[in-house]
């Protein structure tokens, strides 16, 4: 699967486009489960999953972060899991 990633800003007009591009991208890389909340809570820090689950939901915070105007990353800043992105 070729990995380009979406390249559209997210700003006040687009909205649509943004979000299907998104979607899909992160339903192809198997992260879709963490915007939607099914792997919102993370397991305990000991837990041997932990460590795994903090990087790949580092890696969808980073990929919403990457695709939005500077204008609207205020509103994402202070998010701990993606779904609250």
């Amino acid at each position: 699967m070729g990995s380009s990633f979406p390249t559209e800003k997210l700003d006040r007009r687009n909205y649509a486009s943004w979000l299907y591009k998104m979607h899909q991208y992160l339903l192809g890389h198997e992260y879709w489960t963490y915007v939607e909340g099914a792997n919102e809570v993370p397991p305990e820090p000991s837990h041997k999953d932990f460590k795994a689950w903090e990087q790949v939901a580092s890696r969808v915070l980073y990929y919403l972060a990457s695709c939005v105007q500077d204008q609207i990353l205020r509103y994402i800043t202070d998010a701990k899991f993606p779904k609250d992105a």
